[in-house]
């Protein structure tokens, strides 16, 4: 009886869904079989002419597993769920072999296997079963799947001429650009989304940056099995993401023992010269126009890699075991100071990197329909960095240590190294009904040790501009990065169900998804704080932000303009955060070439300050999805796809630290009459401003519920696209898809206290005594904040429009065109070439902001409206035109070549600056405002950066008479193009014309060889 009510509420619930959604998309048509996989697995299916006692057997050729399902009665039959590898797929007639074929499973992909008369495949019948033969080659496009992104698997990368990176395998993916500028390291935008936006997995389970959202941590690159790189359209079980997914499976180990090694160099001796960088000529700063400023070119940079693995059966088709491990190390050697002083006693540096990585992964098949996975990935990152002196008169450095530093996992960039443990459990509860169970624990620890440090001295920091002729400034103080605090770390729980079952035409999914993050984030300035030194043209009339009396008006030296700032920071805060979603899915095949995916998510996201009080909570966040696939011709060579769906963002947890720690950051300007040789401290001081403050962060802990508007909604987007794939014949596809994303929401933090102030002012409140330490809102929207305007300790409620807070809606929308041309490995050759071309237009990058930098979710652009004048335009991720064309060519059985070419058009120029002080006073914000030399400057408007042409290659050589081994020569950026890539976009400062506007801050790499011996052997 209990069997019966679950049968008929399965049924109920299948033609619910698909009344509810299949009703207003019949008239849209897509193929194929039903499916669902979870999001490392795979999918094979096909069709057979049935009859009875026939089965389908799958068994995994290298682990002797097997997996036996019965086709319906229509013949059609499908396994999800199937982990990445080769199969021989079996036609089984009364338990005798009738027909076999081996095929490959890629993670989140579906293979199709008909065994079908000749005859019969464009309309299939029923015939006799010694009438089957294999219909040809596997179906070369995926008809099964809507999703948008190619699958890389360890044979394609091994023959690519590509760094070693999962960042690598990204910009390999079409509507993916390097992120160039704000100080987020090396990572990707998809599809103008912001580089926070992404979402990796390693064997199903999340291990992107934990604070930051900015990057992921990495296996060694060798245990990569396939690699899928979604660039939108990606079902309901993936979420936390509006930018793309990276999706990583690792190789496991088989029924055969195998061993492997390798060792690179990439020598100095092989690396083409830096370039130097010189002061452009602005025409206004004589000591600097057009002289050297770093000096670069006989910088030295030396790297290696080692690694080894070692796979096989502990227990023949029972337990397996792949253990990989890799050793990443480089040494450089370059100049970090300017030559604006002669002698630097820490212009000097020599860094010493150290990447370790490994992986344990461990299978058990306690049956055919039971599986266990365990993953233990480590991934480390150690510099040891020295300073020594460096002299400009010599071009030489002294070789006397003057501090440096011992770094570990630091400091929040996009390589945060982890430690994770990850068990997983699937079970083919019958032919229709599959279960997988993931849990997992990520924890990485940061530390930094600085060497030479007086934590009783603080930095200072000037320019030639900035001193007084004839003035001595030493550094003293060698430590210049922020101090960590004891303990900072991230750590992460999760908890993922899937379940899958198949009634009919529909193939139905449902999921529940949990992760549980705590952080430790500390820092403080290095010595407590620093003291900034200042230069202005107008010492008579230049007032900074809080000043009460000019330079000039303080005497000292600020008669002739120069000042000095006593700028204060630190912050230590535990937050924590949850994010948890559900879905369901239904994959209903209407016809026999038709499909329809009909999902929808639900999110929810809640971040805690140190006190575990929630001050961002976020619920029923509802995403749908749909997705379309239609199979024209019914045969796998022409398929026409669409989809459509909304991605929310949660915030991370990096503004929990910022937002809801207790946080000091204050500045008092001063004149001066002299420098302290010993410590290189301002003398004579004279405050021309009190202690200040820009967003009122005092170092006092804040109220939550005063820290985020009433009802704040997180970042999401709408995007859609369509497309088509064919194979035009049996050597090429081409394909075209049309994208479109729209930002619908986002937040940041408000420091604007003048609306407030109105607010209070209508209201008869005295704010007198009141700051606003800023508070995350959605720009744009009206938004209500509970305030302590009063200082008794209640809350009032202030409700402001979006008029009365004056900020903009928050824009960005991405549209692009994919072509491509690929020819399958076919007679020896791979080749594919990708061509985008796309716009990314609005006012907003997202959670962060290449331009100018700053943390994620917390960027300068929204504190007050002035900010965000002149703001819309192309956006920093915008690159018009893309090519990007790689494969290999096996010239013999021993010779294999291989390139990779990106042509890219360059990314839009800007001018910032100090906003005029007609429109307002200074705000503290310096030179941040979309205004160049006083003048409106558009996002956008000065045009473009040169385009860049980078070309790489590669030739390997695995001689007949040395079995496994491999000699491999890479080469990148074969012609040594030094082209632009960022360069520095602020135009005044401090009322002055900025001696480094326009100077480039980034190019491309100069042309290096990377030399790899490899040997591989099976038992």
């Amino acid at each position: 009886m209990l069997n019966r009510k679950i049968k008929i509420r399965k049924t109920v619930l299948a033609h619910a869904v698909s009344y509810l959604f299949g009703a207003t998309v019949m008239g849209f048509g897509v193929h194929a079989p039903v499916m669902a996989q979870s999001n490392a697995t795979g999918i094979l299916f096909g069709q057979v002419t049935g009859q009875p006692g026939t089965n389908i057997v799958f068994e995994n050729t290298a682990t002797g597993v097997q997996r036996t399902v019965t086709p319906e009665s229509n013949g059609k039959f499908q396994a999800t769920s199937m982990p990445p590898g080769n199969y021989l797929v079996k036609l089984m007639q009364d338990g005798k072999l009738v027909q076999s074929r081996e095929v490959e499973a890629l993670v989140g992909r579906g293979v199709e296997v008909n065994f079908l008369p000749v005859n019969a495949q464009a309309n299939p019948q029923v015939g006799a079963i010694q009438q089957v033969t294999v219909s040809g080659n596997t179906n070369r496009i995926d008809v099964s799947n809507t999703n948008n992104g190619p699958v890389f698997t360890a044979r394609e990368l091994a023959k690519l001429p590509i760094s070693q990176s999962v960042n690598a395998i990204i910009q390999l993916a079409p509507g993916t650009v390097k992120n160039t500028g704000g100080g987020y390291g090396e990572v990707s935008s998809f599809g103008g989304s912001g580089v926070s936006e992404n979402a990796y997995y390693i064997n199903g389970f999340p291990v992107a940056n934990i604070l930051t959202q900015i990057g992921t941590s990495e296996v060694p690159f060798g245990a990569i099995s396939n690699a899928q790189i979604l660039q939108g359209g990606f079902g309901p079980e993936f979420g936390r993401a509006s930018g793309g997914v990276v999706n990583i499976t690792t190789k496991s180990g088989t029924n055969q023992w195998e061993f492997g090694a390798k060792a690179s160099i990439t020598p100095n001796a092989l690396r083409s010269p830096s370039l130097n960088t010189y002061y452009p000529k602005t025409g206004a700063n004589p000591l600097t126009d057009g002289k050297l400023q770093f000096y670069s070119q006989d910088n030295i940079v030396n790297s290696n890699t080692a690694g080894v693995y070692v796979g096989g059966p502990i227990i023949k088709n029972k337990l397996f075991m792949f253990v990989a491990a890799e050793r990443n190390s480089s040494h450089s050697e370059s100049v970090n100071a300017s030559s604006d002083k002669v002698f630097s006693p820490t212009g000097f540096s020599d860094n010493r990197t150290t990447v370790d990585r490994f992986l344990v992964k461990l299978d058990y098949n306690l049956s055919d329909d039971h599986h266990f996975e365990f993953t233990q990935v480590h991934d480390k990152t150690k510099l040891v960095s020295r300073l020594y002196g460096f002299n400009y008169a010599t071009f030489s450095r002294n070789y006397i240590q003057k501090g440096g530093s011992i770094s570990i996992n630091c400091c929040g960039g996009p390589n945060p190294g982890a430690d994770d443990s990850i068990l997983k459990y699937t079970a083919y509860l019958s032919d229709d009904l599959t279960l997988t169970t993931l849990y997992g624990e990520s924890k990485t620890t940061h530390s930094q040790s600085p060497e030479g440090y007086n934590p009783t001295i603080f930095q200072t920091n000037s320019s030639v501009k900035s001193r007084v002729p004839g003035v001595n400034y030493p550094i003293v103080q060698t430590v210049s990065t922020p101090i960590q605090a004891d303990g900072v770390g991230d750590k992460q729980k999760t908890l993922r169900i899937d379940m899958e079952y198949k009634l009919g035409r529909h193939s139905l999914r449902a999921g529940i998804d949990y992760n549980k993050v705590a952080s430790v984030v500390g820092v403080s300035a290095a010595g407590g704080g620093a003291w900034n030194y200042y230069y202005t043209d107008d010492p008579t009339k230049y007032k900074g932000f809080g000043f009460t009396e000019t330079p000039a008006e303080g005497g000292g030296y600020g008669t002739l303009g120069y000042y000095v700032s006593r700028d204060l920071s630190s912050n230590v805060s535990h937050p924590t955060s949850t994010q948890a979603a559900q879905y369901i899915e239904d994959r209903y095949q209407v016809q026999g070439n038709i499909l329809l995916s009909l999902g929808l998510r639900n999110e929810q996201f809640r971040n805690n300050n140190s006190a575990g009080q929630a001050f961002i909570q976020q619920t029923r966040q509802l995403a749908p999805r749909l997705g379309a696939s239609w199979d024209v011709n019914r045969d796998g060579s022409f398929k026409v796809f669409g989809n459509a769906g909304r991605y929310f963002m949660q915030v991370p947890t990096n503004l929990s630290a910022n937002t809801a720690g207790v946080n000091l950051i204050t500045s008092q300007a001063f004149t001066y009459t002299g420098v302290d040789p010993a410590t290189g401290a301002p003398t004579g001081l004279h405050a021309i401003s009190p202690v200040t403050s820009v967003n009122n962060q005092w170092g006092i802990s804040q109220d939550p519920r005063g820290l985020t508007a009433i009802d704040l909604k997180p970042l999401y987007q709408d995007e859609m696209s369509i497309g088509f794939e064919k194979a035009l014949n049996q050597e090429f596809n081409f394909g075209v898809m049309g994208s479109y994303r729209t930002l619908r929401s986002s937040n940041d933090d408000l420091c604007d206290q003048r609306p407030i102030n109105a607010w209070a002012a209508r209201n008869n409140i005295d704010t007198s005594h009141y700051g606003f330490p800023c508070a995350t809102i959605n720009p744009g929207s009206d938004n209500s904040l509970l305030l302590d305007l009063k200082g008794d300790g209640k809350l009032i409620r202030v409700d402001l429009t979006a008029a009365d807070i004056g900020l903009p809606k928050m824009t960005r929308d991405y549209i692009a065109l994919n072509f491509f041309l690929e020819h399958p490995l076919r007679h020896g050759w791979y080749g594919k070439v990708n061509y985008t071309l796309s716009r990314s237009k609005g006012n907003n990058e997202g959670q962060v902001d290449s331009l100018q930098g700053n943390n994620v979710a917390q960027t300068v652009g929204w504190d007050h409206k002035e900010l965000m004048l002149n703001a819309t335009g192309d956006l920093p991720n915008d690159r018009r035109h893309v090519i990007k064309a790689f494969g290999f060519y096996e010239l013999s059985p021993e010779l294999t070549l291989g390139g990779n070419l990106t042509i890219a058009s360059g990314q839009p120029r800007n001018c910032v600056g100090e906003l005029p002080r007609s429109i307002a006073p200074d705000m503290g914000y310096g030179s941040s405002y979309f205004f160049c030399n006083g003048q409106a400057s558009p996002r956008g408007s000065l045009g473009r950066m040169p385009w860049q042409a980078q070309l790489d290659s590669n030739i390997s050589y695995r001689p007949k008479m040395l079995p496994g081994v491999n000699f491999k020569t890479d080469i990148f950026n074969l012609f040594n193009s030094h082209t632009i890539i960022s360069e520095n976009a602020t135009s005044r400062s401090n009322g002055n014309v900025n001696p480094t506007f326009l100077q480039e801050t980034g190019r491309l790499s100069s042309r290096s060889v990377r030399l790899t011996v490899e040997y591989n052997h099976k038992y």
